[in-house]
């Protein structure tokens, strides 16, 4: 699998790239090395483009793997996850199954797009959101 990891300093935001099939096992590679980055810089904001990847599991396969995305990933709640897919390559009802696979179980705040933009936009508004809470407690 060829993996891209690294710290975006302006926004704040760790980001990763793949380059493979959407299996478990490649997930999971690519979650220890973001999770690496997470803990030097304390950024728990995570970009993750998938958009060159195509679907290489059963979606069981995806469902299991993701409905303890926590223990599967080693991400936990304080992580947010905007997750970027191309559906020409992973179906976008299999994307919105497993955000809600995701969304129902005690894991990190994840979500599916479609643009690295709206992704950004999202990463953003949950990180001014968090600084918001930790300023009003």
């Amino acid at each position: 699998m060829e993996l891209t990891v690294f710290y975006d300093k302006d926004s704040d935001i760790i980001v990763t790239r793949a380059l493979a099939d959407i299996t478990m096992e490649n997930i999971r590679t690519a979650s220890i090395k973001a999770l690496e980055l997470s803990n030097e810089h304390n950024c728990n904001n995570l970009l993750i483009d998938l958009s060159e990847c195509p679907v290489g599991q059963t979606l069981m396969d995806g469902f299991w793997g993701m409905q303890d995305m926590g223990k599967s990933t080693g991400l936990t709640h304080k992580h947010c996850c905007a997750v970027i897919y191309n559906p020409d390559l992973y179906p976008e009802d299999r994307a919105q199954f497993i955000e809600n696979v995701v969304a129902n179980r005690i894991n990190p705040s994840l979500k599916m797009f479609k643009k690295s933009d709206e992704a950004m936009k999202w990463l953003r508004e949950k990180r001014q959101n968090t600084l918001k809470n930790k300023t009003n407690h």
